[in-house]
Formats: structure tokens, sequence, C-alpha cells
């Protein structure tokens, strides 16, 4: 399990961390928790109850209530600003559509800490022509064939805002203690954790 350095109660798990009720049990004794089932889109809910909502990202300034996303080769965002804190899963279909743009709106910058954990990284993230054209800042060639940072996106707009991020070093398709859908077609997932 990855602990962010920047955020007092944010981790990511891996592969080995076992299910969601095993992992908040063993780091915050609560299995009560707020979730996500996934549209691959740029909806982001505001919450203040335990749950599985239909959206890319939730935000919450209610105390005790972790919020979890999952995921497999997506990015998983965890962000916090004074009593405002966010789970946000980010594909590449959210990231075209502005999710992580979204998923700001109510935080106050000053005070904002962003943490990406493990993902797809361009050192394996091959992806077709059509992915390079919508991204193409973002796409590096390499022996003919294209490969995405999908974070670049955040990575720039954090500088250019002046705001807080770390990036975990591990690609979920490289790295053998992460699941990864695009390696094995899996449909397990591994999650990030945030509470305040």
């Amino acid at each position: 399990m990855i602990r962010s350095s920047i955020i007092k109660n944010a981790y990511f798990t891996s592969s080995q961390d076992g299910d969601i009720k095993k992992v908040l049990k063993n780091i915050k004794s609560s299995v009560n928790f707020a979730g996500m089932k996934q549209t691959h889109s740029s909806d982001v809910k505001i919450i203040n109850s335990k749950g599985i909502y239909n959206s890319d990202g939730i935000e919450t300034n209610t105390q005790d209530l972790p919020l979890v996303v999952r995921v497999a080769d997506c990015i998983p965002i965890l962000m916090q600003s004074n009593n405002l804190i966010s789970a946000v899963h980010a594909g590449w279909r959210g990231i075209n559509s502005s999710i992580f743009e979204k998923s700001l709106k109510n935080h106050n910058f000053k005070s904002l800490k962003i943490s990406i954990g493990p993902h797809a990284k361009e050192c394996c993230y091959e992806v077709k022509e059509d992915l390079k054209q919508l991204f193409p800042s973002s796409t590096i060639e390499l022996n003919g064939r294209f490969y995405l940072n999908l974070r670049k996106r955040i990575e720039e707009f954090c500088v250019k805002e002046n705001i807080e991020l770390e990036v975990s070093n591990q690609c979920t398709i490289c790295d053998d203690n992460y699941y990864s859908y695009r390696k094995t077609s899996t449909i397990q997932r591994q999650f990030g954790i945030i509470w305040q």
C-alpha cells in the first residue's frame, strides 16, 4: 500500500492488499465508505453519505466518510483543500471531457493538494492513431508506435496554477503488483482511498 506524502489520510492499494472492506478495516477501523460505479464520463457528484454513486468523481466535506475510487489502468486522483476531499477516476475519456478540471470547481487552489496513484504510464500505454490525435501533445512516438502520457494535462495544469502534486512512480501495466486491464483483461481493481 502506498500512503500519500502530502495528504494525511490518502492511500493507494496494490493487488496484494485485498478487498476494500479489509483495507479500510486495517487502516481506519471502519468499513463504511462512498464509492463509484464508474461511467467513463466527466460527472462529479457532491455527496454526504455512504453508498455507490453513478459517477467518475465524488467529493464531500463530511468528516469520517472515506471516498474510494477503483482503477486498473486509469488514473486514481485524490484531492484535498481545506475541508473538501475528492476521489476521481480519470481514463482517457474523462481526461478528454475535462473531468479533472470539473473536479476542481469547488476546491480552494491555495490549499489544494493532489495525489495521483499507480496508473498506465507512457512506458507501456500503447495507443492507436485515434488517441494520438485526441492527445497530440501527450503522445510519444517510439519505433513507429504511440504511447500516451495520460496525466500530462494534469501535471501542466498543476504547474501553471502552482498546485501541490505528487505522482506515483508505478505503472500498472509493467508492475506485476498492480491489476492491469490492458495487460490481462482482469476485472480486478486496486483502490484509492481518502478521508478527513
